[in-house]
């Protein structure tokens, strides 16, 4: 059955909230089990990565930056598969402590499986290609 918009927005704004609390707590199996057991993670231009062992090596190592806190700011979003998927599209800024911005293009696909909806396509891609992180006075 398909979601209205309404409800379109609300589930992807809340599977955001889900991933950043989740984020926060630092639990790197909580963040790893979001992710979908096929899941890939694309960082355009320089890496790809398939299931959730290759994701888990990706979070440990963002685990050891200094604390993040992400902000998406959706431009597209729609379903597939009567509901079966949900994908959003838009720009997110992740902002650490340290006064460093990370800004990027994202596409998220999520798929719904026994009810819960779990990340199964991460892309991300900055504006120039490479990493764009910078200091923010």
């Amino acid at each position: 059955m398909s979601l209205t918009n309404e409800e379109l927005n609300k589930t992807l704004d809340n599977l955001q909230a889900d991933f950043k609390q989740i984020y926060e707590t630092k639990d790197l199996e909580q963040i790893v089990n979001f992710y979908h057991p096929q899941a890939v993670m694309i960082d355009v231009g320089r890496s790809v990565k398939y299931g959730r062992e290759e994701i888990r090596k990706v979070m440990q190592e963002w685990l050891t930056h200094p604390p993040a806190h992400p902000v998406s700011h959706p431009e597209k979003r729609f379903e597939a598969g009567d509901g079966e998927f949900l994908i959003d599209i838009g720009m997110s800024e992740v902002k650490f402590d340290n006064g460093m911005v990370f800004k990027c293009k994202y596409e998220c696909i999520y798929k719904k499986e026994d009810g819960k909806y779990f990340l199964y396509h991460e892309k991300n891609e900055t504006e120039s290609g490479e990493t764009s992180c910078e200091k923010k006075e």
